[in-house]
């Protein structure tokens, strides 16, 4: 006897697939036909298994698709919220690694999207940024080629200028330099942007 049997499609659930010695469960139009599949084929534990994965990598890829339609995401994070819908690992790191392969996961997208969002906000210092990109899970090679791109002097005297004001405003001018530091400014930053700043008065 067959493990199990694919049975008619139900509208707006798939094709259903009973197992002779287990849960039924549904696949999905789009992968039926891929597959190749006919109604009343028989499947093989195996088949059965590789069927189930199939589905799990279709639906797992949509759910990722979504998370992207809203905003740039990190392999880390989606991973995350991937096994949090109950999606298991095996299936999801091929899921992803297709997905930067076609270019619609990038965590260089992700870092360039984060650095310019903090810049605006309230400008921090590289060393400070790339721990924060790090902590997001974005890969080094991409975080170091966003923070190069967006890390160059113009951008630094930018950045320390706007980041020095506020501390003035926030602090007062005595220590501002040193709200600058926390905020990640390396002694080099700090002094490029400063000496523009006193260039500008």
């Amino acid at each position: 006897m067959a493990f199990a049997r694919i049975e008619g499609e139900i509208p707006g659930q798939g094709y259903q697939v009973l197992v002779h010695e287990g849960f039924p469960f549904f696949i999905t139009a789009d992968v039926f036909r891929l597959r190749h599949l006919s109604v009343g084929q028989e499947l093989t534990e195996a088949e059965c298994n590789e069927l189930k994965d199939a589905q799990a990598r279709r639906n797992c890829r949509s759910q990722a698709m979504a998370y992207l339609a809203r905003r740039e995401h990190t392999a880390l994070e989606l991973t995350r919220k991937l096994t949090q819908k109950g999606y298991e690992l095996h299936i999801i790191k091929p899921t992803l690694e297709q997905l930067a392969s076609d270019n619609l996961l990038s965590e260089y997208r992700y870092a360039l999207l984060a650095i310019e969002h903090r810049q605006k906000k309230s400008p921090e210092g590289r060393v400070l940024m790339a721990q924060r990109l790090g902590e997001k899970g974005v890969n080094r090679e991409d975080a170091q080629r966003a923070l190069d791109e967006l890390y160059g002097e113009e951008a630094i005297v930018e950045y320390v200028q706007k980041a020095y004001s506020l501390a003035i405003r926030k602090v007062g001018e005595d220590k501002a330099r040193y709200l600058l530091q926390k905020k990640g400014f390396s002694s080099y930053e700090i002094r490029l942007g400063l000496d523009g700043f006193e260039k500008s008065k």
